[in-house]
């Protein structure tokens, strides 16, 4: 065996991170590569603490329990209050589950402090490495989102597609509200004397809704001022795949040539682009704002939809963060 053999693992997660940023720059398989790289540097630098990083290795460990005590507590806490706002949805429970869950780690970590064993530190050190990882990889991805959301629109736009969100009644709820608003404020930025951008509305009718979301998104369009021969509805679709496929669809028979950009939630940015390259619908996107008390849960469940979006491959990547793992188990 290597004398290193977690920096050895870690060289070649980071190797395996540059070529594919460099194949494939929007697969977000290139921060699941060095969330692993960073992940396994960490595993030998606490590894060797003994006489050799002991400084390094206490100020890793610090900075490591602030930050899954800080994001722990955030997600606790955004998930009781959009509960006890929202009711008890399971995206909203899942994400105060989650921010318990990181902040069992540090409990687990001191039970080991005070106890020890052979045993008990083999699970912690696994346990600590998954925790660690997950979080690192949470981390980049909120990064992605940030970025990603706050793009301009594309130059020369004709269509603006507006994929649907929550209808309160028969009228769009806050969240779709906002992308309505970041639609008119495309159209708005137009140039005088510019053509003047299509809308396409885009969603079908949920179970417990009253209307097509498509339907109450033209309806508050009209009532903003916007013509009705400028709107088009797309009241098919019931995912965002098919948001991107059906509003494409309409676009192409009405309008060939058509430059699109589609609005949704900043959060939701970064899928929606992996979806439309999926499904082949060339169209830029950007994001409307969303608040601060959303964006949180929002984001973890749009990282656990990326996650599965390419669960064979991504999951595949993170299984390897084993091999680190039983360096560092089995050394001792």
């Amino acid at each position: 065996m290597p004398e290193y053999p977690e920096y050895l693992a870690a060289a070649v997660f980071a190797a395996g991170a540059v070529v594919n940023a460099l194949l494939a720059p929007h697969r977000f398989s290139t921060a699941v590569l060095f969330s692993l790289a960073l992940t396994s540097v960490g595993l030998g630098v606490s590894a060797r603490s003994a006489g050799v990083h002991d400084t390094t290795v206490t100020v890793l460990a610090v900075a490591a329990a602030l930050v899954a005590l800080v994001l722990g507590l955030l997600l606790l806490a955004d998930g009781v209050l959009l509960t006890r706002r929202y009711g008890p949805q399971a995206a909203l429970l899942g994400t105060g589950a989650v921010g318990c869950a990181l902040l069992a780690v540090l409990v687990l970590d001191a039970v080991f402090r005070a106890v020890g064993g052979e045993v008990f530190r083999a699970l912690v050190v696994a346990v600590e490495a998954a925790a660690g990882y997950m979080t690192l990889l949470f981390l980049v991805f909120t990064g992605y989102v940030f970025v990603r959301g706050r793009g301009a629109p594309l130059p020369g736009t004709t269509h603006v597609v507006v994929l649907g969100a929550g209808l309160d009644g028969d009228r769009p709820g806050p969240l779709l509200t906002r992308r309505l608003e970041r639609a008119l404020a495309i159209d708005a930025a137009e140039a005088p004397g510019a053509r003047r951008v299509i809308f396409v509305v885009s969603g079908g009718q949920g179970d417990d809704e009253v209307c097509s979301e498509a339907q109450a998104m033209a309806d508050y369009l009209r009532e903003r001022g916007v013509a009705a021969d400028r709107i088009l509805q797309e009241d098919r679709s019931v995912n965002t795949g098919q948001n991107l496929r059906f509003s494409a669809a309409l676009m192409d028979r009405t309008a060939p040539g058509h430059r699109a950009t589609v609005v949704t939630s900043g959060f939701h940015v970064y899928r929606t682009s992996l979806l439309a390259r999926r499904v082949g619908v060339p169209v830029h996107v950007v994001g409307a704002p969303t608040s601060l008390a959303y964006w949180l849960s929002a984001t973890l469940r749009e990282f656990a939809a990326v996650l599965w979006l390419d669960r064979v491959a991504l999951i595949g990547l993170s299984l390897l963060l084993a091999v680190p793992v039983a360096t560092v188990v089995f050394r001792h």
